[in-house]
């Protein structure tokens, strides 16, 4: 699916189908791999970072996360959410960082719509 986007120099999502995700404003590709995780942050994407199980994050995974600095993570994965991230979401949430969970479509808008509020969010796609 294709957005319409405000001018912004901040990573946002152009365009994203099952296999690929285009960011703004270079409208760089990432391909969405079974092997590694894409995360999206306002002011960059890593996609060296690998993440087998979004509902039991290592204490490593979380303490990544947490260096970037977010208030809030979105786990998006296929088409459908995970329910189950209680135990992900109680050991950020000690670290005052808000967790959602939600199929890649709904990530996506998500994420664009906090990124334009100027909020601290990180898209976790795997």
């Amino acid at each position: 699916m294709k957005f319409s986007l405000e001018a912004t120099n901040a990573n946002q999502i152009h365009f994203y189908d099952d296999n690929q995700i285009i960011i703004n404003p270079d409208k760089r590709s990432y391909l969405i791999e079974q092997a590694n995780s894409l995360i999206i942050t306002p002011e960059q994407v890593i996609t060296n970072f690998r993440v087998d199980d979004f509902t039991h994050l290592t204490d490593d995974d979380i303490a990544y996360l947490q260096e970037l600095e977010p208030e809030v993570i979105i786990f998006a994965t296929g088409s459908s959410p995970h329910n189950s991230l209680s135990i992900t979401a109680s050991k950020l949430a000690e670290k005052a960082i808000g967790v959602e969970s939600m199929a890649l479509g709904a990530a996506c808008r998500t994420y664009n719509l906090l990124v334009l509020e100027g909020r601290s969010v990180i898209l976790v796609v795997s």
